[in-house]
């Protein structure tokens, strides 16, 4: 069945102001079939197109029944054999909810050439409606007539997959898709979306074995200006994406959100990305890199990712004080744990698009002074993103020998704490 997309891996943010250039479009496959429109004869049909036809692209959740009938933007995907291209549609319906859909050129090209004329009963002429004629032929003004009165074939162009179900859809509004073809490590090529949604962001979503992935949101512009345009340059794998007042430039491997940790890299199934000698590496510029995008189990891939119980930043807090403690959500498929002195005592519920994983402290006490660890779970893999041991301030001076302060200097810290009480 169809699959919903609900939440995105990774979210950062990237932007670069770059001036416009032209880009040179895709080569017309060579396989082609040669086919001449020169429109109509007569003076009626002079201005009209011989193949001009219409057919409804299907795009139905089979779960809900619910129907994707407005149609956003569509990619079109060349094959060698012209028959193979495949056409994404990009589709939303009145509740705002988006769904993709893909289909085969060589369906889409069986509707046009096998159905009925939706609404007609008569005789079909010598050149049916939508023909493609060749070199030296006309179309007879008959056909044009019966093409303006019934311009809509009554067959429908259902979607590729077995079900006849959309890709995958979500609760997301796009605007704007592009797909681009990756040439993975193992040899095997990967399609990648890119959608641009209604508040100036690009959802990154990867098409693997076991389905879709939504890795990555990407905030294009700071102030979510709406998304006029979006150029793929497949070439120079770069993305190119315009505002109404600017253009930015973003390379379609950034690898280095990953933070260079070889259980991220690898969890984050971006056939861009690969790890490689201690470091999270594009393969444009390595194809030994190792990579998690098939069926295989991960786990082993890695060293150890055990968490160790040292390496915690002391952090001293005025008593009575407040204090945040902030994890920052890195992957939205883990799970975000907070732990006291290794107590559970908060989780993080990573479905809405939140940013950080924050545990707040109103009013710092002795029972809330000790270490806390913000551990990350995804797979099977744990580790901590944040370590912070709490210690009080008056007794961390006097350990560190800060006993004999002048007077002045108590009188300055009594004032502080009194001060910090009464804000309070």
């Amino acid at each position: 069945g169809t699959k919903s997309l609900t939440k995105t891996r990774f979210t950062t943010s990237f932007v670069k102001t770059i001036r416009i250039r032209v880009l040179r479009p895709l080569e017309t496959s060579p396989e082609w079939p040669s086919c001449e429109d020169k429109g109509g004869t007569s003076s009626l049909s002079a201005s009209k197109w011989t193949t001009f036809l219409k057919a409804s692209l299907i795009c139905v959740d089979p779960v809900t029944k619910g129907n994707f009938n407005w149609l956003q933007d569509v990619f079109f995907v060349p094959a060698s054999n012209w028959r193979h291209s495949k056409v994404y549609g990009l589709f939303t319906n009145t509740w705002g909810s988006s769904a993709v859909c893909v289909y085969s050129f060589g369906d889409i090209d069986n509707v046009f050439r096998t159905s009925r004329l939706k609404g007609y009963n008569g005789p079909n002429p010598e050149i049916k409606p939508g023909q493609c004629v060749s070199s030296g032929q006309h179309t007879p003004s008959e056909t044009f007539k019966i093409a303006d009165s019934h311009p809509e074939v009554e067959d429908r162009v259902e979607p590729l997959s077995p079900t006849k179900s959309p890709l995958f859809h979500n609760k997301h509004r796009y605007q704007k898709i592009g797909v681009h073809e990756v040439s993975a490590s193992d040899g095997r090529r990967y399609n990648v979306l890119y959608l641009a949604t209604d508040k100036g962001s690009i959802h990154k979503i990867v098409e693997l074995p076991d389905g879709v992935q939504n890795i990555m949101e990407l905030q294009v512009f700071p102030k979510k200006d709406p998304i006029q345009s979006m150029i793929l340059d497949h070439k120079r794998a770069m993305l190119y994406i315009g505002s109404t007042d600017k253009v930015v430039e973003i390379p379609m491997d950034m690898c280095r959100v990953y933070r260079n940790n070889c259980d991220s890299c690898l969890l984050a199934r971006d056939p861009y990305c690969g790890w490689f000698n201690g470091s999270c590496q594009s393969v444009y510029l390595n194809r030994e890199v190792r990579q998690n995008l098939n069926l295989e189990p991960w786990q082993g891939k890695c060293q150890n990712g055990d968490i160790k119980e040292d390496d915690f930043q002391t952090i001293t807090v005025v008593p009575f004080s407040r204090y945040y403690l902030n994890c920052p959500i890195e992957s939205h498929y883990a799970t975000y744990n907070w732990y006291h002195n290794n107590s559970l005592i908060k989780t993080c519920n990573t479905t809405h698009p939140q940013q950080d994983c924050f545990h707040f402290i109103q009013n710092v006490s002795h029972i809330h002074y000790g270490r806390y660890v913000c551990i990350s779970e995804e797979d099977g893999f744990r580790q901590a993103l944040v370590k912070e041991h709490l210690v009080n301030q008056l007794r961390f001076m006097s350990q560190k020998g800060q006993a004999t302060m002048t007077f002045g200097s108590w009188l300055q810290l009594l004032l502080m704490v009194v001060l910090v009480e009464l804000f309070h």
